[in-house]
């Protein structure tokens, strides 16, 4: 695959999640607006609230409710990854997923890793910019600790089957009889 193609590749499976992200965050602002009983106005210089201490709690609450979309996001991807690959999907599986026609849940290495490879590029953006707003006083320290132990955890559960993957083609490319022994060599050499 070609450079262009692998970009446009990613560039595709990066605006769902997109969407879904900034979605989360506007509909995260008035429901917790609206929740904690904080005034609010949407001006084309974004929301507007009457105080800091109301912004800051809104913000790191939307924050958070973003946080629990890209823990969903990164949870399905890992549930396909460690349950739907198709390098290691059990056989009973595969079986249950043609007769119920979900067959498209079985996925190659490079869609799940593509996927991946997203998802884990928004979670270390959020990371960086919840970050930013933290050292900025407009985010609750505690917020970003959830967002880094949430990016933490997704990159090392995508490591380990990143691992595991690259283990099951080395396997797969092992050699099985290492005993020459047993093999009759042209010529009579045994």
């Amino acid at each position: 695959m070609t450079l262009s193609k692998i970009l446009t590749k990613l560039i595709d499976k990066a605006i769902v999640p997109a969407v879904l992200l900034i979605a989360s965050r506007l509909i995260s602002i008035v429901l917790v607006s609206k929740y904690l009983g904080i005034d609010f106005k949407i001006t084309n210089h974004g929301v507007i609230v009457q105080n800091s201490y109301d912004y800051i709690k809104v913000n790191s609450y939307s924050v958070l409710f973003m946080t629990g979309m890209l823990v969903i996001g990164l949870f399905y991807i890992l549930i396909k990854s460690v349950f739907f690959h198709d390098s290691h999907i059990k056989p009973t599986v595969t079986a249950k997923l043609f007769s119920i026609k979900a067959e498209s849940l079985i996925q190659n290495s490079y869609e799940i890793y593509t996927q991946g490879a997203v998802w884990l590029t928004y979670a270390y953006l959020l990371l960086t910019v919840s970050g930013i707003m933290v050292m900025s006083n407009l985010l609750y320290v505690w917020v970003f600790y959830v967002i880094t132990g949430v990016t933490l955890l997704a990159t090392l559960l995508f490591v380990f089957d990143v691992e595991e993957e690259m283990q099951i083609k080395k396997d797969k490319d092992v050699e099985y009889d290492a005993d020459k022994s047993l093999i009759e060599l042209p010529g009579g050499v045994g």
